[in-house]
């Protein structure tokens, strides 16, 4: 049996090394168009900001390690053509030729490409995409020859990424994006501390614009935005998306997904049944809203690789689908998702509501603990948990992994609020983040209280009949509150409650929202129609412009 994989990348690596180990006997070829194969494409933004040090570091297998120690053949600076999939050939470009490869298994692992608009200026060559070892290093090149200006154009994970490489290299870093949010696969709250952290870190942000032409002759000099405006810079990153390499797919002639990528069953087959398809070139089903999704992550990449390697060779594996658990770190601020965003479960017409936790990453009263958020998106009445978001900069990583966990296992907040985590104060909580955050979603659901979330706050307090009461201490009303607020602190609530008028509807809030419930039962069980403010002060602040 000889089995191809096109593409040697994350999918390409895990298809082909799973085929020889469930076959020893096939014959198996890696055929990739670039100088380097199996290499850490989400660690470039790292290698340009200089914290991995060494391009080699990079360069997770070489092509003599692939045939030694798996008898796997890498034939690089070699690029697929054309599929003839009734003959079973595939047409290869060479340094030196062109040629025909026949095979009996094809592995499809083209991944996905950056866009790249098409604009005057987009040719120069201080024009950079950031997705091969070549472009990371042309980046530090340039760098290193002295340019001092830099412009990236999108705000999602990699011009996130690259823009605080720049930054961290001392280079005076615009970021410009399209929309008015960024990282826009999170709901727009958490955009907020991210655009606030990175101008703290000198990194100017431009909104609601693209470039309309890159300026210069044999260099860039400058960028015009579609406002006119003009930017001076050295160097451009574009890094506005990526679109699935699916051209050989259709020479194929084989059937394309509804989101633009291949369309493939759970063995990662195709329409083709001798073709296998992995990685960002491929649709998904989504665990959650079970819709089919494109979503390019090196995590799941690596598993449908596996998958379709073992399956061309003989094997039986099978993907599930993809939950998007994603995380990203700018500066000191990390931000991670699992599941489906507010949005996305507004758009699959899920029957959810959601709750903020502000939390600490571990026990307060031990040095070094650092404040989060966790944003839970549940279905009503059952508390199946849907989708979780989270902001902090100590302890997120282990928190939206647990949450992953448990959106894939099907858990619901009630079974987040009975968790059996690990504890010890440098660690966690006695109630972790996780386990808190499903007990304040488990009071909603069970009607213990009412809320709203700091959004709708805004628009309610606008309305007559409405008080928004703060029951903090009277020097954190002092210092920072919301406008309009009116505070008793919970301290006296009890003797002071009376002087609310009970023919209005109470919002309450404090700092993180333990407070504004203590004080939510007390006044419910008075006869108040009360409303608590999920997250407190904390979630109101990351979207909501604070005024006294």
């Amino acid at each position: 049996m000889k089995i191809v994989v096109i593409g040697g990348v994350a999918a390409g690596a895990s298809a082909a090394t799973k085929a020889r180990r469930v076959n020893e006997n096939a014959e198996i070829i890696i055929l990739e168009k670039g100088p380097y194969v199996s290499f850490a494409n989400c660690g470039l933004p790292y290698y340009v900001g200089g914290d991995i040090k060494k391009k080699d570091n990079l360069l997770l297998v070489t092509p003599e390690l692939f045939k030694k120690r798996f008898r796997i053949e890498v034939r690089l600076h070699h690029e697929v053509v054309a599929i003839d999939a009734k003959e079973k050939t595939i047409t290869v470009q060479s340094p030196e030729n062109s040629y025909k490869e026949h095979y009996d298994k094809l592995i499809i692992a083209t991944g996905a490409e950056p866009v790249k608009p098409s604009l005057p200026g987009i040719d120069l060559p201080q024009v950079f995409t950031v997705s091969t070892v070549p472009d990371a290093e042309s980046i530090v090149e340039h760098l290193a020859a002295g340019a001092q200006a830099a412009v990236v154009v999108g705000g999602g994970f990699i011009g996130l990424e690259t823009a605080e490489a720049l930054l961290q290299k001392g280079v005076n870093t615009t970021l410009i994006q399209r929309s008015q949010q960024l990282a826009k696969n999170f709901d727009v709250e958490f955009s907020r501390p991210l655009e606030r952290h990175l101008q703290e870190l000198g990194c100017k942000l431009v909104f609601g614009q693209s470039l309309s032409k890159i300026i210069g002759e044999e260099k860039v000099e400058a960028v015009e935005l579609t406002d006119g405006r003009q930017l001076p810079t050295d160097l451009v990153i574009m890094a506005v998306g990526v679109r699935p390499r699916v051209q050989l797919a259709q020479i194929a002639g084989l059937q394309i997904g509804q989101s633009g990528g291949i369309l493939v069953n759970a063995a990662m087959q195709t329409s083709d049944p001798f073709i296998y398809a992995a990685g960002d070139v491929v649709e998904s089903l989504h665990l959650v809203s079970g819709r089919k999704v494109r979503i390019p992550l090196a995590g799941s990449a690596n598993k449908q690789g596996r998958v379709a390697g073992a399956n061309a060779a003989g094997g039986k594996l099978l993907f599930k689908g993809v939950l998007g658990t994603a995380i990203i770190k700018v500066g000191k601020l990390t931000i991670a998702r699992t599941g489906l965003s507010e949005k996305e479960a507004q758009e699959a017409g899920k029957d959810y509501f959601v709750s903020y936790s502000p939390l600490n990453s571990h026990a307060s009263y031990y040095p070094g603990a650092q404040g989060m958020i966790i944003k839970l998106v549940a279905e009503n009445f059952t508390g199946r948990l849907l989708g979780a978001q989270i902001i902090g900069s100590l302890g997120v990583d282990k928190r939206i992994d647990v949450l992953a966990t448990a959106i894939y296992a099907g858990l619901s907040v009630f079974d987040l609020e009975n968790l059996d985590l690990a504890y010890a104060p440098p660690y966690g909580a006695a109630k972790d983040p996780v386990i808190m955050s499903g007990m304040i979603a488990a009071n909603i659901v069970r009607g213990e209280i009412k809320q709203v979330t700091p959004q709708q706050l805004e628009e309610l307090k606008k309305q007559a009949g409405i008080v928004v009461l703060d029951v903090r201490a009277r020097e954190e009303f002092a210092k920072e509150a919301i406008e309009g607020a009116v505070n008793i602190p919970v301290d006296e609530l009890r003797s002071r409650y009376e002087e609310i008028d009970p023919e209005k509807t109470i919002l309450i809030y404090c700092r993180s929202g333990y407070r504004s419930y203590l004080a939510s039962r007390f006044l419910q069980q008075k006869g108040y129609k009360v409303f608590n403010v999920s997250g407190g002060f904390l979630a109101y602040k990351m979207d909501v412009q604070v005024k006294k």
